[in-house]
């Protein structure tokens, strides 16, 4: 886009028609008028592009590329931090607190270096000996070489560890715990010395003594590491000899394990000894299985004798003591052959039916049952000690028999000791003399071997350091600085294409690329109807003005043509198109012009209420369409008059029975727009939100020209640039955008003078671009204008009320402006002022601002 809109001019004395600032006259920048169909509009409209051609390019901000940044360009970084400076400045003092707060709470960092130096040596010898020289690494030819090989080892955990050892060593009472002195060494810098063999250690800590003390154990801990390593060198180099030693002394200890073992598994004493208690052992188990076999024997007879008591009682004899229940079996005995005696005392005195008898005969029988049946336990108790003396004369044989066996295998073991001893030894004495022999050699090897080492010792040590080296204000306070510009930037630039909503005029002409027609300030009226009216019965407010500037506008010979029939859109309800399209129409109307006002917003009509009309369905503008269908209907009859001299309205009541979506694809539409531009010099359409209906599609490309309206915070981007971007597709034709509803404070932001195109502003001390005091009030205005002003509304020329007057307009007296004028009126960001267009008294004749040329 250009730098200012073509419309404004440059602001230089020469007159032109919202020129190029050229010497000679000149409309909208171009050496001759160029409307619609050429130039400005031609080629697609708009200059080939949704939004181009005579609007400084392809359409948009270039900000929507699907980024959350969005487009960088320095143009547009210069626009954005310009509009959001204060939010750059705050992540500045932001930054700075910050930087401020960091080097506050940064820890005081302490700074030791001590030294260690380094030397290669490689002996003559070495190279001619293929095991030493494969031994011996190579780190490369250049000491710089050697550190950039090495500084990995010294950083191993081996070193660290070694250090840590080093600093408990040094310092046995220190507190400081294993993670710190970790952490400490953890951003410790390795450096070589330029053209040198030093090599410095570098330490940082937030106690100086502490870094002091690591730096000195970490130069030792290095020192001890490299012993180590050349100690593993050497035996790296004789490992070939080593490994014949570690073979040999494994041969030999296997030997003398042997014969160790040997001597410690076939002693002859420990031999005879054993065989001394196995042959006692063996003696006595033979004892017990004799005096098992007498018990065994005793016991078989026992049986017998008690098995032939059992069948004959009489043939009972004495049992020993030693006889299970022998005792028991003898008082029964006893009871039995007492029971027997007395029986046969009775036999003999009675006969055997006697009773006493019969009762004698029950108690014999009745112990000799009872021996019986001790008999026969004893008998039971007899077989069970028999089995248990079988048992364990059974063990005591089998035990008889491994003794005999352990006692053959122990004189066979003393047997072969005393052969094989002497041979183990022999076997010894020879691999013995062997070792010796092959640890003398490698010896001799590891000698060669140490000529051939890294050497590094401890150079200057770290003293402990006076002056910290962090924190560092200069650097803190400078990326501090940078980052929070940076963060700044980015932070607007994110915002920028975040915000959906229109906030000032470079919004407007800048992403939206169409052009701002007029301002419209901020009414303080409670309903929608006041301040539709509110021109006409206050004319000479902020409001009224602007508004008769938008009607002078639109006169100018670059939109002469287009301000026939216009259409005033929205993309969403609440934006002001109804009052915009009502005060325009009233402004035409006030300029002498036959204005007729047409409410095509069929489904929710407003122009009757804001009117106070009362309509019925014969006279409801949707609803006689509706009816009409494809005949032509009388829209005369649908006229309404208003109180503005020359200004009717069509309205219509709501929409009951009536389909908008059916009237807008009829011809009856077709045929109003026909009758209308044939009956009226200006035809004003309000119609419904673009987005909310598709009916505005069709009303666009049957109007001269459609103007959207704006209103800060509230109109949203995406919106409006669909919405141009349809109708232009469509084929409508749109002259530019009106921003409404502007505070008074705020308005300067909407003017062009905010945005750097340099131009003034008019004003009363509004910061706005319009204001008292060119010829609207009496000249006897003073500090108390506005109340006397009131006082003498009343009253026009001739004495007449001034409301039964025709309106006073800027072009009543001249018939077309100058080019002069023209420059006045729209090259400083608002109307003419009417002094400044020739305003009169007189009632100005129906023609349009550009009649005369």
């Amino acid at each position: 886009m250009a730098d200012k809109p073509i419309y404004y001019g440059s602001g230089k004395s020469s007159p032109m028609y919202y020129g190029s600032g050229k010497s000679s006259p000149v409309y909208y920048g171009w050496k001759k008028p160029m409307y619609y169909g050429s130039g400005a509009y031609g080629g697609g409209s708009y200059g080939g592009s949704a939004y181009g051609g005579a609007y400084g390019g392809s359409g948009g901000g270039g900000n929507d590329d699907g980024s959350v940044i969005g487009t960088i360009t320095i143009g547009r970084m210069l626009r954005v931090v310009s509009q959001r400076w204060l939010s750059v400045f705050v992540f500045l003092l932001v930054g700075l607190i910050v930087a401020f707060a960091v080097y506050r709470i940064s820890p005081t960092i302490y700074e030791a270096t001590s030294e260690f130096t380094m030397d290669m040596r490689r002996s003559s010898g070495s190279r001619g000996h293929s095991a030493l020289s494969e031994a011996t690494p190579d780190y490369g030819n250049t000491y710089a070489e050697i550190f950039n090989t090495r500084i990995s080892d010294w950083r191993s955990d081996k070193v660290v560890t070694k250090v840590v050892q080093q600093y408990r060593a040094g310092h046995p009472s220190s507190t400081v715990s294993d993670e710190e002195i970790i952490g400490t060494l953890a951003g410790s810098e390795l450096d070589l010395v330029r053209n040198s063999r030093i090599i410095t250690i570098s330490l940082r800590s937030k106690t100086p003594a502490l870094c002091a003390a690591l730096a000195n154990a970490y130069a030792e801990a290095i020192e001890s590491f490299t012993d180590e390593e050349n100690k593993l060198r050497c035996d790296k180099a004789v490992s070939q000899i080593h490994g014949n030693v570690e073979k040999k002394r494994r041969e030999v200890d296997k030997i003398a394990k042997q014969l160790l073992d040997f001597r410690t598994a076939n002693k002859v004493d420990n031999l005879r000894s054993s065989r001394d208690t196995v042959s006692q052992g063996l003696s006595k188990t033979t004892g017990d299985i004799l005096a098992l076999e007498a018990e065994e024997t005793q016991l078989v007879e026992w049986e017998k004798m008690l098995a032939a008591v059992q069948k004959d009682p009489s043939s009972y004899g004495n049992l020993s003591t030693g006889v299970p229940r022998a005792q028991e079996i003898a008082a029964e005995f006893r009871a039995y052959q007492d029971a027997e005696g007395q029986y046969q005392r009775l036999l003999f005195s009675y006969t055997d039916n006697h009773p006493d008898v019969i009762t004698a005969k029950k108690a014999l029988e009745l112990a000799k049952r009872r021996f019986l049946d001790a008999a026969a336990r004893a008998l039971l108790t007899g077989r069970s000690t028999l089995r248990v003396t079988r048992n364990q004369l059974a063990n005591l044989r089998q035990k008889q028999d491994d003794l005999r066996n352990e006692l053959a295998s122990i004189e066979q073991r003393i047997v072969l000791a005393e052969s094989g001893l002497g041979q183990l030894e022999a076997e010894f004495g020879v691999a013995n003399r062997v070792l010796e022999g092959l640890i003398m050699d490698e010896n001799k090897a590891r000698i060669e071997a140490e000529s051939n080492n890294e050497i590094v010792r401890v150079g200057r040590p770290a003293g402990v350091p006076s002056k910290p080296v962090l924190p560092n204000p200069t650097l803190i306070f400078g990326a501090g600085v940078a980052l929070s510009i940076i963060l700044g930037i980015v932070f607007v630039l994110i915002v920028d294409n975040l915000e959906d909503t229109v906030v000032n005029l470079a919004d407007i002409e800048g992403r939206l690329s169409l052009k701002v027609l007029a301002v419209l300030p901020h009414v303080r009226r409670k309903k929608r109807e006041e301040v539709a009216r509110f021109i006409v019965n206050d004319k000479y407010s902020q409001f009224s003005e602007s508004v008769a500037g938008l009607r002078n506008l639109l006169d100018s010979p670059r939109y002469e043509a287009l301000s026939h029939c216009m259409l005033i859109i929205s993309t969403q309800p609440g934006e002001g198109k109804t009052i915009t399209s009502c005060s325009l129409a009233i402004a035409y109307a006030q300029a002498g012009r036959r204005t007729l006002h047409v409410d095509f917003d069929l489904r929710r009509p407003r122009l009757a209420r804001i009117w106070d009309l009362e309509i019925t369905k014969e006279r409801s503008f949707s609803h006689v369409l509706q009816a009409a269908g494809a005949e032509k209907p009388d829209f005369k009859a649908l006229v309404n008059q208003t109180p503005v001299p020359g200004l009717d309205v069509i309205a219509s009541i709501a929409p009951d029975g009536v389909s908008p979506s059916t009237i807008f694809g009829s011809s009856s539409v077709s045929y109003f727009f026909e009758w209308a531009r044939a009956n009226y010099d200006h035809v004003i359409v309000d119609s419904p939100p673009f987005g909310v209906v598709g009916d505005v599609v069709s009303l666009a490309v049957m109007v001269d020209s459609v103007i959207i309206m704006c209103c800060p915070d509230r109109t949203h981007f995406k919106p409006i640039q669909y919405c141009s971007r349809s109708l232009t597709e469509a084929g409508a034709n749109i002259i530019g955008a009106v921003v409404n509803d502007i505070e008074v404070s705020s308005a300067g932001a909407f003017t062009p003078h905010s945005h750097g195109h340099g131009y003034h502003k008019y004003g009363y001390g509004y910061g706005y671009g319009y204001g008292y005091g060119y010829g609207y009030r009496p000249k006897d205005s003073d500090e108390d204008g506005e109340q006397k002003g009131k006082k003498k509304k009343g009253r026009g020329k001739k004495g007449e009320p001034e409301e039964n007057k025709p309106e006073e307009t800027p072009s009543s007296e001249a018939g077309s402006p100058s080019p002069k004028n023209v420059e006045q009126e729209t090259g400083n960001g608002g109307p003419a002022s009417p002094s400044e267009t020739g305003t009169s008294s007189t009632s100005a004749p129906n023609r349009g601002f550009a009649d005369g040329e």
